[in-house]
């Protein structure tokens, strides 16, 4: 029982600072589109190849992050037997297929795989907007969907004061939808680029 804490506790440190990593990541990302888009500035050459080589790999990011998520879905339900709520339950629904429709588009270099997971990503980003937000509210209802017997609202995991389930979960769905949007939109950025 003891190593099995360990472990755990281990764990959820590890995929929180990398959920954590991925926020900084994300409010460079914004400021970096404030800077391009409403200052009309380019990035600089350096920053600019930075971006390329994640835009260049952006489906392969997405297909691996996909598949952390469900491993780490499959972790924490089946390791650490934490009982999934009915809302974790539509949010898994939600990324598994992912796995698969990416694996495929990366297989078959699809530039248009955004246009097939956005609605699951946007899907996946309103229910686990929705949990997290309550969660975050201490609020102790019962789980608005189904009668699950697990409550969609218990903080199994609460890492540096704010990171859940949930908003792990959130992170994953937000960092997709980015992903598949830039692998689309690869080409249209060199013409651009080459362009200005």
């Amino acid at each position: 029982m003891a190593i099995n804490f360990i472990t755990e506790l281990y764990f959820n440190t590890i995929v929180s600072l990398f959920v954590l990593l991925g926020h900084i990541a994300l409010v460079v990302l914004a400021l970096g589109f404030i800077y391009v888009r409403y200052m009309k500035k380019q990035l600089p050459d350096f920053l600019w190849e930075k971006w390329k080589f994640i835009e260049d790999n952006s489906l392969l990011f997405a297909f691996i992050l996909a598949l952390l998520g469900v491993i780490g879905s499959l972790i924490y339900s089946e390791v650490f037997r934490y009982a999934p709520c009915n809302l974790c339950w539509i949010q898994r629904i939600l990324i598994y297929p992912q796995v698969i429709i990416l694996g495929v588009a990366l297989y078959k270099k699809e530039r248009h795989i955004f246009d097939y997971v956005i609605g699951l990503n946007l899907l996946g980003v309103l229910f686990a907007t929705y949990q997290y937000t309550l969660q975050m509210m201490n609020f102790t209802g019962s789980c608005p969907i189904g009668l699950g017997e697990v409550s969609c609202f218990t903080k199994e995991v609460l890492q540096f004061g704010y990171i859940t389930l949930p908003l792990m979960s959130l992170t994953l769905f937000v960092f997709l939808t980015i992903l598949t949007l830039a692998w689309k939109n690869a080409d249209k950025e060199i013409v651009k680029r080459k362009s200005i």
